[in-house]
């Protein structure tokens, strides 16, 4: 165990790697943290590793393209980004072995660690250009990278994070994942969950002790959609109200029948959906069909107050299954700081610990009830009480967390 104190660990950069990408289409847990860190130090946040089959497909992208020098050459590998904070910087790998294909076993290992070896020196070459040797290592739910640590690679205090039940996730994913994960709770200093159940989940399958550290939101950002007077975006200046908003990704999580059943049963109201379409191949059903049913596309985080300022009910539509059970949302807590009516489906416990903030419903008949008589009933004070009960749930209270579980884990 290391021998540092907490303040000296608190002067340390924190190197973070995730599934997502800074510049991504959607607003991720990881980012939302690693901005959050950044105010009181060096952040080195890391891309997503392209591998050399995402470079191919992708290499028409705009974002691929203003990479190509890191991803080809190591050259311009430390992007400062100064827009959010002097101490945050983005790195980006260069390309990485395509090899989920492969199966378990010796090949894969082999190639895993030269693609592993291959990401730690790109991380330390951007340690030492910003003058550091010593560091946090944070793995933000990657368990596909670095999940062992090669030789020479030596943070610190090594974190592992989960977010995501990746044993119930697309076969690509926990394919390698699933293992992996329990490789990097097994090998991390600290470990932690976003979701009671994924620390239970992951407390008995590895052995270790796992933290729970649910998710958060950006409250002095998200806070703005109850505070002040927002313009309205273009896309909803002509849609009849009132309006029913969901923001984040479009994906495996929604319950498509339900969004169909919602749409049917308030043919008066809009259904506005804010955030990347990553819907096709999870549903048959065409939704540019359902005629008030409304898609805005992907959207930075900074304008979804913009939009949460002039729906009028908020809706979480998740089917409830095993991929869904283990998710504490992010956008929850980003939902309570607007102040608005709140709908789910009980598809958590994390979720459940909201009530009676939030309606839980299952059904399209419920949950469209729910949402009629969340708009009858609400007041000024209900949206107060959901208001405030986001002000505990900030990413600074969670910084917090963390230090008092590296100091808990250090013995400091």
């Amino acid at each position: 165990m290391s021998n540092f104190s907490l303040s000296e660990f608190k002067q340390l950069p924190i190197v973070m790697t995730s599934m997502s990408r800074w510049d991504g289409d959607f607003s991720s847990a990881s980012w939302s943290l690693a901005k959050t860190f950044s105010r009181n130090q060096v952040i080195i946040y890391v891309d997503y590793p392209f591998t050399l089959l995402d470079f191919i497909r992708e290499r028409k992208k705009p974002s691929l393209k203003a990479r190509i020098p890191a991803l080809l050459y190591g050259k311009n590998c430390l992007t400062p980004l100064t827009e959010y904070h002097t101490n945050l910087y983005a790195l980006t790998p260069p390309l990485m072995l395509p090899i989920n294909w492969l199966p378990p076993g010796k090949l894969y290992r082999t190639l895993a660690g030269w693609n592993n070896r291959r990401l730690s020196k790109s991380i330390q070459k951007g340690l030492r250009k910003l003058k550091f040797r010593d560091f946090i290592f944070f793995n933000s739910f990657n368990p596909l990278y670095l999940s062992s640590l090669p030789k020479g690679f030596s943070p610190k205090a090594f974190v592992y994070q989960s977010r995501d039940n990746i044993r119930a996730l697309e076969p690509y994913l926990r394919k390698h994942g699933a293992y992996l994960e329990i490789q990097a709770v097994k090998n991390a200093h600290l470990s932690l969950a976003t979701s009671r159940l994924l620390q239970t989940d992951l407390e008995h399958l590895s052995g270790e002790k796992v933290a729970y550290f649910p998710n958060a939101a950006d409250f002095n950002l998200f806070k703005s959609a109850f505070e002040n007077e927002i313009p309205l975006p273009e896309e909803l200046k002509k849609l009849p109200k009132p309006i029913i908003g969901y923001t984040g990704n479009i994906c495996h999580r929604i319950d498509y029948e339900l969004v169909k059943g919602i749409c049917e049963r308030n043919p008066e109201k809009s259904l506005v959906m804010v955030g990347p379409r990553n819907h096709w191949g999870h549903t048959k059903l065409d939704l540019d069909e359902l005629p008030n049913l409304y898609f805005t596309g992907p959207k930075k985080i900074e304008q979804l107050p913009s939009y949460l300022a002039h729906f009028d009910v908020l809706i979480l539509p998740f089917l409830c299954n095993e991929v869904t059970k283990s998710i504490y949302p992010l956008k929850i807590n980003e939902y309570l700081a607007s102040g608005k009516p709140i709908v789910a489906t009980p598809f958590s416990e994390d979720i459940q610990s909201f009530f009676p903030l939030i309606r839980l419903e299952r059904d399209a008949k419920s949950f469209s009830q729910a949402i009629t008589e969340e708009l009858e009933s609400d007041t000024p004070e209900k949206g107060t009480q959901r208001y405030q009960e986001a002000s505990k749930n900030t990413w600074e209270g969670r910084v917090s967390l963390f230090w008092k579980l590296i100091n808990q884990t250090f013995s400091l």
